[in-house]
């Protein structure tokens, strides 16, 4: 288990969906760090949301905003040297998705045939209430580099005619917890595994994923893991994870459901 990384989600998995508060799942993350295993956020959070949980929780790995869009990674970090790195915001930076712009494009063109709130316009006020965010927060959340969280307001079948649109412009439909998320032809599990190739190379170390989340977007990033585990949410179900490996489902919600998970498989094992 020492030759591990973490990855997780945070809204409704390390944060609680409410309160986004991350206790009792951050009172193990100093011996997580004393084992010298490294807790990456991947998450449909932006670069300035992302980079809050981070210095309130003294987090200082690599990260993944946006549902896998770009992988940001600290300037003084081993693995700084990889090839193809964008300097961007003090970090270096590893684009998978595309731009907001194009995205906001391909919403023009598709004109006023669905029924959504884009985040990104929606006033102040009314972010606040859908996200439970306020203040800057709400300023962090619409900082959108390389995607669109949508607060859908139509039919499944008009969901079903915007996604097949989206396709075919090299665009993709993310479900997530309570946004649907338009962005590049990207995924959480694609950033998360050119970021676990990238440390191999640098540690020489064959490491094995554990990944944590609870929502449809979160699916594609657990099957890919060695220890997928499920976070038990209170606003909906189980999402399917097609793997071989076993699935961890919590028995609590959020952050309890995340101390829960890696106290049982991980740290077992180092306590």
């Amino acid at each position: 288990m020492k030759d591990l990384i973490i990855f997780t989600d945070l809204d409704g998995s390390l944060l609680d969906a409410e309160t986004y508060r991350a206790s009792p799942a951050d009172s193990l993350f100093e011996t997580l760090n004393t084992h010298g295993i490294p807790v990456v956020f991947n998450s449909s959070k932006t670069f300035p949301e992302i980079l809050k949980v981070r210095r309130s929780l003294g987090n200082h790995q690599p990260f993944v905003v946006e549902n896998g869009s770009a992988v940001y990674v600290p300037i003084d970090h081993e693995i700084a040297g990889t090839n193809g790195l964008e300097p961007a915001h003090g970090y270096l930076r590893y684009v998978l998705g595309v731009s907001h712009q194009r995205i906001t494009d391909f919403l023009g063109w598709v004109g006023e045939g669905f029924k959504y709130s884009a985040l990104t316009q929606m006033p102040g006020q009314e972010c606040a209430s859908v996200t439970g965010l306020s203040g800057s927060d709400v300023l962090m959340a619409q900082a959108r580099e390389f995607s669109e969280p949508l607060l859908w307001r139509d039919s499944e079948a008009s969901l079903k005619k915007l996604s097949d649109m989206a396709l075919s412009e090299g665009l993709r439909l993310v479900m997530g917890g309570r946004f649907v998320h338009l962005m590049g032809d990207t995924d959480k599990k694609l950033a998360q595994r050119w970021l676990v190739n990238r440390m191999r190379l640098i540690y020489e170390k064959d490491y094995k994923v554990m990944a944590l989340g609870d929502s449809e977007n979160d699916a594609q990033m657990l099957a890919d893991a060695d220890h997928p585990v499920l976070i038990r949410s209170e606003k909906h179900g189980f999402p399917h994870i097609e793997t071989e490996s076993p699935v961890y489902r919590t028995k609590r919600t959020g952050p309890g459901g995340w101390h829960e998970a890696v106290r049982t498989i991980v740290l077992r094992e180092l306590i």
